[in-house]
């Protein structure tokens, strides 16, 4: 088993089993806090998506950095390493101090609460600074086992990290049924996962020096790279955090824990999107400088096919059934609320699943400054655009701006990383990989949703329509990778075997 293929299997392993309980224990969590704390819960999970991602693009340079590093046991890295672990934890403390110093001013200029005291947000915003600052510095160590290249190693913790995490949260809820409670046991949650990544990279890599340092000669040979990294990054996150900074600011904290009930379900899209472009940026990186532009091309071609085929078995069903789907998780009224959204939101991530391989090339290829022009002439358009639908349009609005955003990028950033990168056309990606897929999951899941119309179907014909369309396209789609991919993934001598048969 070739080395991305392993990581590949592992992110997606990790991917699936933390989608996988998260959406399980979502409802329960509604149930016991009630829809306007879940609306407060999808708030600071935006706010920790913000913290995490403003680390000036360091922790994407140092997987770059460490997955292009052939020194031997990585020696020409260690400096940039020591140096990293100082900014972090530095990092972490200011940002503990600010946060908890802001915290009243937060909840009583920002959110819009019915059912809860500003005191109380006040206090739980606190809370949040302490489990935001404890796991800032998480993106370092991920950003260094992603690096070296033990994928296996990292989705392993993240699993165990989330499961504690979670199943310990509902344990809490359910003794004390409160959210300061349930807040304050995600901070000690974040205290043993930092701790635990810090454990395991210093026994994966023993021969780095982890005491905190400071090299100048580090910075001068990353900082452009880093500067157009950080740079991209918050144009990155201005344009895919606003949605719900907006809506908790111009909207109700309900409607804000409704499109976070829509935001939850297509994480499951987002997770299998994470999972294949974290073993593939370190692999683009490795091809770029030792394999060839060729070798690069091929592993990009491939890379596309994949990640359409594996995000559009959960793209089409919420498409077509997400409205059936919300029903039985989450219920009824949550679903009126949401499932317009839902589709719109599942619309814009595949979309931008199609782009991502595009965007991760331009990277690994130490070409940011491409996607961050995009980005910066993106975020000029798109937040004002943003502000006017959520401002008419309420949640629908807003998720509606996201899935044009993604099509925009679709007509733009492909053609771009083609042209200037990857140096192949671009119409044979629109014609032979996007529509296929595209045309197949349509008509699948648009035949299963029409038969679910025409017969009535109850919830177990439901269930069974989605189940065989999954099939259906599970089966199919396979046809569509190519033979080579093909017999990567089944073996060669399997899929000689099955076409002896036939």
């Amino acid at each position: 088993m070739t080395l991305l293929k392993k990581n590949i299997i592992a992110n997606l392993t990790g991917g699936l089993i933390i989608g996988a309980l998260t959406l399980a224990l979502t409802p329960l969590q509604i149930d016991l806090l009630g829809i306007e704390a879940y609306g407060l819960i999808g708030f600071i999970a935006t706010l920790q998506i913000i913290v995490i991602a403003l680390d000036l693009g360091l922790s994407s340079t140092i997987t770059r950095e460490l997955a292009g590093d052939g020194s031997r046991n990585r020696i020409a890295s260690q400096s940039l390493i020591r140096t990293a672990i100082t900014f972090y934890w530095a990092m972490a403390f200011i940002m503990l101090v600010v946060l908890f110093v802001g915290a009243e001013h937060v909840s009583r200029t920002w959110l819009k609460v019915a059912n809860m005291s500003s005191q109380d947000v006040s206090s739980a915003v606190k809370v949040v600074a302490i489990m935001l600052s404890l796991r800032w510095p998480v993106a370092l160590y991920a950003g260094i086992l992603s690096g070296v290249q033990r994928m296996e190693i990292l989705n392993l913790i993240k699993v165990a990290v989330v499961v504690f995490r979670l199943t310990g949260g509902i344990l809490v809820l359910l003794v004390f049924r409160d959210l300061s409670m349930f807040l304050l046991w995600i901070s000690l949650a974040a205290f043993i996962e930092v701790c635990t990544y810090a454990y395991v990279c210093f026994r994966i890599e023993p021969h780095f020096d982890w005491r905190p340092g400071f090299s100048g000669a580090a910075i001068r040979s990353i900082w452009s790279f880093s500067l157009t990294m950080s740079m991209l990054t918050l144009l990155t996150l201005a344009i895919t955090q606003s949605d719900r900074i907006l809506i908790s600011k111009i909207l109700d904290l309900k409607d804000l824990g409704y499109y976070s009930v829509a935001c939850t379900v297509t994480s499951a899209l987002s997770l299998i999107l994470a999972s294949l472009s974290n073993a593939l940026m370190p692999s683009y990186a490795s091809a770029y400088e030792i394999g060839g532009k060729q070798f690069l091309v091929n592993r990009y071609q491939k890379a596309v096919r994949v990640t359409l085929y594996a995000t559009g078995i959960v793209f089409f069903p919420l498409l077509f059934f997400g409205e059936f789907i919300l029903k039985v998780w989450i219920g009824s009224d949550a679903a009126s609320q949401a499932w317009i959204p839902l589709a719109f939101l599942a619309i814009g991530f595949w979309l931008g699943s199609a782009v991502s391989n595009a965007f991760n090339v331009c990277i690994a290829c130490r070409q940011p400054e491409l996607m961050l022009r995009v980005s910066f002439i993106s975020a000029i358009i798109f937040l004002p655009v943003l502000y006017l639908m959520t401002v008419e349009l309420g949640i629908i609005g807003a998720a509606l701006a996201t899935a044009v955003l993604n099509f925009s990028y679709l007509l733009v950033v492909i053609p771009i990383a083609h042209r200037s990168v990857l140096k192949i056309s671009s119409s044979f990606f629109y014609l032979r990989v996007l529509a296929p897929f595209f045309l197949l999951g349509v008509v699948i899941f648009g035949l299963m949703r029409l038969v679910s119309f025409a017969i009535e179907a109850n919830l177990v014909m439901d269930i069974a329509l989605i189940f065989s369309g999954c099939i259906l396209y599970l089966t199919l789609g396979v046809i569509l990778l190519g033979e080579e991919l093909q017999a990567s993934i089944f073996g060669s001598k399997l899929l000689n075997k099955f076409r002896y048969k036939f």
